[in-house]
């Protein structure tokens, strides 16, 4: 059994934080909501999703795993209106009945048996922040025309994105209390992530929530924000990238 009624925005919601990451994903649907981990094929970019059941208007659900194309899901929703509710079931064909206003959509599984199933490693990181999403695109923004990384400094006072190449650079001071709330601070930290990455993640987050990000030195970036009038929670992780000699 897997019959659903749920809001298109919360649906494109779900797909726009899953494609920067994969275009197919294995969707644990279990009886408190569904869950999504997934790893980018390079192995850079981790994501891990849950949507709680009280997203959904209607939820009848024996747990399951469905191999879903995200891309395509997030293609077929572009032309929804935004006050639509989907209703999703599957057929005798095992085949997703996608439905919403006066568009029935039949859609072929994906075989999910060989996807992986990732740990979500348990980073304890020294500098965690609460800001809004906005605050980072304004340095990812000019950075693009500079580098191909972007680095994050973060002392007791400020995070400092810079970024830099030949002979441009761009520095954007945020400051404690005024750019971003501190959640907690044990020492400075520095790492340094692929800009192509971290701009096709933000795209994942929109353009103005609140997030929380958490810093090391030198170690996998955690970002996490909730979406969905609180009911979904997503988790991005991103490896840093390593400096050659």
């Amino acid at each position: 059994m897997f019959e659903v009624d749920v809001k298109v925005e919360t649906l494109k919601s779900v797909f726009s934080i899953l494609t920067p990451i994969v275009g197919e994903i294995k969707l644990s649907a279990g009886e408190e909501g569904w869950n999504v981990k997934a790893v980018d094929p390079a192995h850079v970019a981790m994501v891990d999703l849950s949507l709680s059941k009280d997203a959904f208007e209607k939820y009848e659900i024996e747990p399951m795993e469905l191999g879903l194309n995200v891309e395509r899901m997030l293609e077929h929703l572009k032309g929804a209106k935004s006050d639509d509710m989907v209703h999703m079931k599957l057929d005798s064909d095992n085949r997703l009945v996608v439905s919403m206003s006066n568009l029935t959509l039949k859609i072929p599984l994906v075989d999910a048996s060989g996807f992986s199933d990732p740990k979500v490693p348990n980073l304890a990181l020294p500098v965690g922040l609460k800001l809004n999403s906005g605050e980072l695109q304004k340095g990812l923004k000019v950075s693009a025309s500079i580098s191909d990384h972007i680095t994050f400094d973060c002392t007791e006072e400020k995070l400092v994105m810079t970024s830099s190449e030949d002979l441009s650079s761009m520095t954007l001071d945020l400051h404690k209390g005024q750019e971003y709330e501190e959640i907690h601070f044990e020492k400075a930290a520095k790492s340094s992530f692929s800009l192509d990455y971290f701009t096709q993640l933000m795209k994942g987050v929109g353009p103005n929530r609140d997030i929380v990000i958490n810093i090391g030195n030198s170690y996998p970036l955690k970002m996490e924000f909730d979406f969905a009038e609180e009911t979904g929670h997503a988790r991005y992780l991103l490896a840093p990238r390593i400096e050659s000699n």
